[in-house]
């Protein structure tokens, strides 16, 4: 099976360039995150660089379009009842078998309470 050239639109190319000239940008990971060969982002920066401009835009032009903003997400309501946390201890021996539920709210009584019990 042979494969197809791939072909990318100028606006693109002038976003992976840009994205490639970033401070600490990896070309490698660029090209991989857009499933491409990384030498194809190499040819097209020597190109660029020699000829001064890519096809269309260029990678300043796309920069200088790009604007920040903000986007605010609507997140779920958060509920009003916060939800008791409970301490749970069962126990078992033989025939016989002990549940015993207590707030956490009050641990160190189940603390001395547990103590007694088990003396």
């Amino acid at each position: 099976m042979r494969r197809t050239k791939r072909t990318y639109s100028p606006d693109t190319k002038a976003e992976l360039l840009a994205a490639c000239r970033a401070p600490g940008a990896s070309i490698a990971a660029i090209a991989s995150s857009h499933g491409m060969n990384a030498n194809v982002l190499h040819r097209w920066l020597k190109e660029s660089s020699q000829a001064g401009s890519c096809t269309g835009s260029t990678a300043l032009d796309m920069t200088d379009r790009t604007v920040p903003a903000f986007i605010a997400v609507p997140l779920p309501a958060q509920t009003t009842e916060p939800v008791e946390r409970e301490i749970k201890v069962e126990v078992r021996k033989g025939g016989l078998a002990m549940t015993v539920t207590w707030p956490m709210s009050a641990a160190s009584e189940f603390a001395s309470w547990s103590a007694s019990v088990l003396k």
